[in-house]
């Protein structure tokens, strides 16, 4: 193979998979209604409530919905830092979860979905 294509098939791959990903909407950052992070405050004083707050307020879950809050760690092998926290939340009257993934480092929002039979519309279910 060429050298310079050897540099370069590194940075193609990475323009392809953003390519690919600009179609996607990230979560909502922020709450503006102070009430989804005083319900997460309830069950958990975790540093990621108010980004998890906004995920929430974003999807159009009501923040009363909430009946049980808990967080998970992802650690990076390399280093053994944490790259994500996972907030994972029973809703009322729903079997099953709805999941938050937070960035390890600034709590942001990266995705949000149901797992075990939660339906949430306009959430993807895994």
């Amino acid at each position: 193979m060429n050298h310079g294509l050897k540099k370069a098939a590194p940075l193609l791959m990475g323009a392809a998979l953003l390519t690919a990903c600009a179609g996607l909407n990230p979560p909502q950052q922020a709450a503006t209604d102070p009430a989804y992070q005083a319900r997460l405050d309830q069950f958990t004083a975790h540093r990621c409530n108010d980004r998890t707050a906004g995920a929430l307020q974003g999807a159009g879950i009501a923040a009363d919905s909430v009946t049980e809050l808990y967080y998970t760690e992802i650690l990076d092998t390399t280093n053994d830092r944490v790259s994500r926290y996972i907030a994972w939340m029973r809703l009322a009257g729903q079997p099953g979860q709805l999941v938050v993934e937070n960035d390890g480092m600034t709590c942001r929002a990266i995705q949000i979905y149901t797992r075990f039979g939660a339906e949430v519309d306009g959430v993807s279910s895994y």
